[in-house]
């Protein structure tokens, strides 16, 4: 089997993994240091997976939240190998990738997380998702030939009321409103959310949900709460309560399920997730680090865990990326801490909920917040300019609906 080496080895391509690889390759080439990247990931793209809820309702292309891999190291000394990740051995500085195995001086797992369906009978076999590219563009295409080739009435039950089931709900409201009911006039979507718990977004302020609640409701989304599901059907969503719901499309917006038992052995993990220090690296191997989802880590002194979200896996690429190149100029640098800028939830195209500090603010100026932000995470100047021209032109057409059938 081939044998590859690497001083720096980056697992994974998501939101964290994707930010220490561009911090480090900034940071390396401030300092004159030499060193090489290697970037491991099962696709040859990135993606940007805060925008899959808007490429699976067809307000967004996927080439808007993708870029090649292959084109990020271009003309960089560091390399992209397309692998998937079989096992790690921390204590011997390997990695079995199914391109073979490689050894590093330094490691950074970014393998993120997979959907969790807590064992729900039918869920994995009916349940639609959006947490990875493929899977998005599988809901979108089908959803288009339900439009073009079943004229009837199309229920869509969003099962899961939190940040992403509620991104799900708001999009495809918009899709109805702004599409559907002028291309496909003699289609009724109907659209549900589905919840465990009192509410919208527990974990959000009080104001906040109350907000989101009343966007939800204007866009004529149906809340169900307290509504515990007991098993999907093919058209039917069947709740603990003993009711069935009929749905032509369930999309499963909650739990994660963590990986890093599935990676290395179960002694170097807790939680099925990588424990980390305040530097965050692993207690017993210091080279071996982790950001995002897979990581089990806290602020110094606090007693809640990383939230599994985006922007703290922005933040801890940026810094594990810092605290690298710092134990390779033999510095030391503080303790990795999280704080939240805020929160930026789309409900639909133009409006949005924000939520920066004690301040909650809805509308027009939220959503484009967001969208500025997410511009502005992107590679290149022309990637953003065009992003920015596409998405403003967008605002006054209709969503993506051609059918590539790639079935």
């Amino acid at each position: 089997m081939t044998k590859i080496s690497t001083d720096i080895l980056i697992l994974g391509a998501g939101i964290g993994g994707y930010e220490t690889y561009r911090s480090l390759n900034r940071l390396l080439a401030w300092y004159g240091i030499k060193k090489n990247i290697t970037i491991v990931n099962e696709h040859n793209y990135f993606t940007f997976a805060p925008l899959l809820h808007e490429v699976a309702s067809g307000s967004v292309e996927p080439s808007h939240c993708t870029f090649s891999l292959t084109e990020l190291v271009y003309k960089t000394p560091h390399h992209f190998i397309r692998a998937t990740v079989n096992k790690i051995n921390a204590e011997r500085r390997t990695v079995e990738t199914s391109a073979g195995t490689i050894a590093y001086t330094y490691c950074i797992m970014a393998l993120g997380s997979k959907v969790h369906f807590f064992n729900t009978p039918g869920a994995e076999k009916y349940a639609y998702t959006v947490r990875t590219l493929p899977k998005a563009m599988e809901l979108r295409e089908n959803l288009i030939d339900c439009l073009e080739t079943k004229p009837k009435k199309i229920n869509l039950t969003v099962v899961g009321g939190g940040y992403s089931g509620v991104e799900v709900a708001g999009q495809m409201a918009y899709l109805r409103e702004h599409t559907v009911e002028k291309l496909y006039p003699h289609t009724k979507l109907h659209i549900r959310i589905v919840e465990a718990a009192a509410t919208v977004t527990p974990q959000l302020p009080l104001r906040a949900q109350r907000k989101i609640t009343k966007r939800l409701k204007k866009l004529g989304v149906e809340l169900l709460f307290n509504a515990k599901v007991a098993r999907l059907e093919k058209d039917y969503v069947c709740l603990a309560s003993g009711k069935s719901l009929p749905s032509d499309f369930s999309i499963w917006c909650t739990g994660i399920h963590n990986l890093a038992d599935c990676y290395m052995h179960e002694r170097d993990c807790k939680k099925n997730r990588l424990p980390v220090t305040k530097f965050l690296n692993h207690e017993h191997y210091p080279e071996f680090y982790g950001v995002g989802d897979i990581i089990l880590g806290y602020n110094d002194g606090g007693d809640k865990p990383f939230p599994q979200l985006g922007e703290a896996a922005y933040k801890q690429g940026e810094y594990v990326a810092r605290h690298i190149v710092a134990q390779l100029r033999d510095k030391s640098i503080e303790p990795f801490h999280f704080s939240s800028f805020g929160m930026l939830m789309p409900i639909g195209e133009r409006y949005g909920v924000a939520i920066m500090g004690k301040f909650v603010f809805s509308g027009l100026s939220a959503w484009w917040l967001r969208r500025m932000a997410y511009i502005l995470f992107m590679p290149g100047f022309l990637r953003k300019i065009n992003l920015m021209i596409e998405w403003t032109l967008r605002l006054f057409g209709f969503s993506y609906i051609i059918d590539l059938d790639r079935k």
